[in-house]
């Protein structure tokens, strides 16, 4: 009996030594970062200029970027900050976003769009086998298009070719 106990312990001990110690994926853990942009005024580019009820709506898609997780109505898809967080497509080399200004109003007179294209590459990196791949993007270039019949308020966008591999970095600006 007691010989039968030492082998129960030696075989329960083996089948914990097999396990990963990072089964959870800490919320810590750097993922996939979203494109940052800054902006600023374009009569005195070293300041920062807030915008007003900006939503963010992806290349087909219906809905904007939430920005307001908190909110239950049509409001969490607007932001009023001298900066916005972006997420890329993580399975394209493109992302076309709309930006609308005033977008909390019905009246097409009040609110305003325009278009910006975001031009990279991206490299999927292993992050471990609780939080699977991360995708890192190599900015290329960025874009206005005007929308036909619509006054730009988009005046100017800058940027560096640079790494998207966080979300501390300033990756475009835009001049208002």
């Amino acid at each position: 009996m007691k010989k039968f106990l030492n082998i129960l312990i030696v075989v329960i001990a083996f089948s914990f030594s097999s396990c990963e110690k990072d089964d959870i994926c800490a919320g810590t853990t750097p993922t996939t970062p979203r494109l940052i942009v800054e902006f600023y005024d374009f009569s005195n580019p070293a300041v920062l200029k807030s915008i007003d009820n900006l939503s963010a709506i992806g290349n087909d898609q219906e809905t904007g970027v939430i920005f307001n997780e908190l909110a239950q109505d049509s409001t969490k898809y607007l932001i009023s900050a001298t900066s916005v967080a972006l997420p890329l497509d993580i399975s394209q080399d493109m992302t076309t976003y709309k930006l609308r200004v005033k977008a909390n109003s019905t009246n097409p007179a009040v609110y305003n769009d325009d278009i910006i294209k975001i031009d990279y590459a991206r490299e999927q990196i292993y992050v471990s086998r609780a939080c699977g791949y991360k995708t890192i993007f190599y900015l290329n270039n960025v874009t206005r298009t005007p929308i036909t019949n619509d006054s730009e308020w988009i005046r100017n966008i800058t940027f560096e070719p640079s790494t998207i591999d966080n979300e501390q970095d300033i990756h475009v600006k835009i001049y208002w």
